[in-house]
């Protein structure tokens, strides 16, 4: 079907757009080294400040990368579409 075809690019170039920043991409790394991490232990990770790191896992949530969950007070991330994973691999490649 030429629809979904053409949904399914329009929806992985708006993913890859929002992965086209560093942060995001080390943010991405982290979570798939560590698996689900509160807010925190992301920005601590990375050594950003909080509402840097708050903002990007919001984006990254809001393009359906991430997901979240609430328990108590925490808020956990972690990685929902599997393709991001891919292009942290096509990075290592890349890297040698």
């Amino acid at each position: 079907d030429p629809r979904a075809l053409e949904a399914a690019i329009e929806n992985t170039a708006r993913m890859l757009k929002c992965l086209g920043h560093p942060v995001r991409l080390q943010i991405l790394q982290l979570l798939q080294a560590e698996g689900e991490l509160t807010v925190t232990q992301v920005y601590e990770a990375l050594g950003i400040e909080q509402a840097v790191a708050s903002q990007h896992l919001s984006l990254m949530r809001d393009k359906g990368i991430l997901q979240r969950r609430r328990e108590g007070v925490h808020v956990y991330y972690a990685i929902d579409d599997l393709r991001a994973t891919k292009v942290l691999e096509c990075i290592r490649s890349a890297a040698g």
